[in-house]
């Protein structure tokens, strides 16, 4: 991949703050690791987080695989579970992707935030930056920095383990034990997914326990301890009770009425449509401490489709 130009017209603190300012789609956390690893020059010449960029010169960085993301402001519903002047705690939906789409380049529930804390925001910046992810398919809880000292504090909070997490997953089969610990290396796989059991993953531990039982499938709340890339959904596979819908990591493609409804008819003219066709997975809440000390903890309520499925599982596949 061709490297990345800055020209710096006003200096901005150190390097990383200067990448952050001008890069705000990518986590403080990985444009770390590229400076890390040597993938970011000043004028030719190789640097260290510590340089301060000079007015005049030009920041080159090399981004294997990511996209950057193009910011274009555009109105649309924002959830807001918490915000002051530094940081932002929205409700992200399913179906829309922190990480930009590959082709367009761009990731449109971003381009809403922006919109709102641009033009709707009582605390209003002009820039948003990506201190952790959700997968596309995953609702619930995501928290995003107003300004580069915010960011900062939230990715050295997340990089020291020091941010609680938890989700709520529908699983396939009934899991047995109450509650347990998964404590499984993960690793950068293929096309866009992750290995677990890697040779040389990383290290990645996730607590869960069982928070209803039904026929063919149970719900549980899990708390990763640790970050790693489809952490939750590669452990729940890993013991067994992948997510109900996840066709990447053991679970189905979709979940249908028909499959738990008896007596089910189906209509002869149109296909069913799915009772869930997105990832069984809902980041319920969040916890972490503000550069204050304040603590934090913002909490997501379950969507629509997650609640109906709860309802059809209740009441067509109870356990009792």
């Amino acid at each position: 991949m061709e490297p990345i130009s800055l020209r710096v017209e006003q200096p901005c603190g150190d390097l990383l703050e200067f990448l952050a300012a001008a890069l705000p789609g990518l986590p403080l956390t990985r444009l770390r690791r590229i400076v890390a690893h040597g993938g970011v020059e000043v004028d030719g010449k190789r640097v260290d987080h510590l340089y301060a960029p000079k007015r005049g010169e030009t920041v080159s960085l090399r981004l294997p695989g990511t996209p950057i993301v193009q910011f274009k402001p555009e109105k649309m519903p924002i959830e807001v579970l918490f915000e002051d002047g530094d940081v932002l705690a929205v409700n992200k939906p399913a179906g829309l992707g922190v990480v930009p789409d590959p082709q367009s380049h761009e990731a449109r529930f971003l381009n809403g935030v922006l919109y709102y804390v641009q033009r709707e925001s009582a605390l209003p910046c002009e820039r948003i930056h990506v201190v952790h992810r959700l997968d596309k398919e995953t609702s619930g809880v995501l928290l995003l920095a107003k300004n580069v000292a915010a960011a900062r504090h939230l990715s050295e909070r997340f990089e020291r383990r020091e941010v609680a997490k938890e989700y709520l997953a529908v699983v396939l089969g009934e899991v047995a034990a109450e509650e347990g610990e998964v404590d499984l290396p993960i690793a950068q796989g293929t096309r866009g997914r992750m290995r677990l059991r890697a040779r040389h993953g990383r290290p990645a531990l996730s607590r869960y326990r069982v928070v209803e039982r039904f026929r063919g499938f149970t719900l549980v709340e899990v708390r990763p301890l640790t970050g790693r890339q489809h952490q939750v959904r590669l452990h729940l596979s890993g013991i067994g009770h992948p997510l109900a819908v996840d066709p990447a990591y053991g679970g189905r493609e979709a979940l249908y009425l028909s499959e738990l409804k008896p007596g089910y008819r189906k209509k002869e003219d149109r296909p069913e449509p799915p009772l869930m066709a997105r990832l069984t997975l809902h980041a319920r809440r969040i916890e972490v401490a503000l550069a204050d000390g304040t603590p934090l903890a913002a909490e997501a309520p379950l969507p629509a489709d997650f609640e109906r499925l709860l309802r059809i599982l209740r009441k067509y596949a109870s356990a009792r």
